[in-house]
């Protein structure tokens, strides 16, 4: 393994000190009220297709936030703008990244549709429960790199935003439990879940990849221990003890307050976390009566141009 880049990654005091908040640039705003309705079109359906980019030292810092410690952003818009100008400003952050991803959508509305994950095999992003401490996407064959969160309506209670990093994990791991460790860099099934896709015991047991990994990209961390569990029921296999430990020594470590932010999106929020080494979670969270106050998420996935985005 690296082990510069590996220091790079590993937040080094305690959480909050890490956590870093911008205010909204205001050339960033002001770009984003001078398009053309034909212009904002462009960038909310097509956003791939959209090049009338602004750069400025802003997106540097945010490409270093997020590449190394601490790995994610919090940008306050504040409240006054409209749902349509917020989601144009950060559309033009997360194309200011990279490219979008279209599996589910270059911009998925995270909302409540009253489905339960544990009943059938849907993201969890689809339900209102605590999700566990997990990074998106459970498919082989791709992987964001960066998971960008709008929040449009933070909902009545609950459903706070809770990060924790990885690489810390596995320096915990490396010193403690490195029998465990070497078990969890090996090839691991998963449930599939992604729209499109076949469910069946053979995807299941094809749909197989390490929790820990150092691809071409770097540390790598693919973490959601339900769809783990998942995929060895329905394919009528035993956990292995010693996956079962690593699977109780990872939520152990995500668990002990030391070791995550947690923190409440308000409304204008914008977050960006790098979804290969910072694990996000959200607590359960209730709805009021209003359902055009309804909890209202826009998840975006991210890839460098020079990744595999489109898959």
């Amino acid at each position: 393994m690296n082990i510069d880049l590996h220091s790079a990654l590993r937040w080094k005091n305690p959480p909050d000190s890490y956590f870093f908040t911008c205010i909204l640039d205001e050339v960033i705003s002001g770009y984003v009220e001078s398009l053309t309705e034909n212009e904002k079109k462009l960038l909310l359906e097509n956003p791939n297709d959209f090049d009338s980019l602004v750069s400025g030292d802003w997106q540097e810092q945010l490409l270093l936030k997020l590449t190394t410690s601490p790995g994610c952003i919090l940008i306050k818009s504040g409240e006054s703008f409209s749902d349509e100008t917020l989601r144009c400003i950060y559309a033009l952050y997360c194309r200011s990244i990279g490219l979008l991803n279209n599996r589910y959508g270059y911009f998925f509305d995270v909302v409540d549709q009253g489905l339960d994950y544990t009943k059938q095999a849907i993201p969890v992003s689809k339900t209102r429960s605590s999700t566990g401490y997990h990074t998106d996407s459970t498919a082989k064959e791709y992987l964001p790199d960066i998971v960008g969160l709008l929040c449009l309506h933070p909902g009545a209670v609950g459903g706070d935003s809770l990060l924790t990093n990885a690489a810390n994990l596995y320096d915990h791991l490396l010193q403690n439990h490195p029998d465990v460790l070497e078990l969890m860099q090996k090839p691991i099934i998963r449930d599939v879940i992604t729209p499109g896709t076949t469910n069946s015991v053979e995807s299941i047991k094809e749909n197989a990849f390490p929790i820990f990994s150092f691809p071409i990209e770097g540390f790598t961390f693919r973490y959601m221990r339900y769809w783990i569990e998942s995929a060895y029921q329905k394919t009528g296999q035993t956990l292995p003890t010693k996956l079962i430990q690593g699977l109780e020594e990872t939520d152990h470590y995500f668990s002990n307050p030391d070791n995550y932010l947690q923190f409440k999106l308000e409304r204008g929020d914008i977050l960006f976390l790098n979804n290969r080494f910072i694990c996000h979670n959200r607590t359960a969270f209730e709805n009021n009566s209003s359902k055009t106050l309804q909890r209202t998420l826009v998840r975006t996935w991210i890839n460098s141009e020079k990744s595999e985005v489109l898959k």
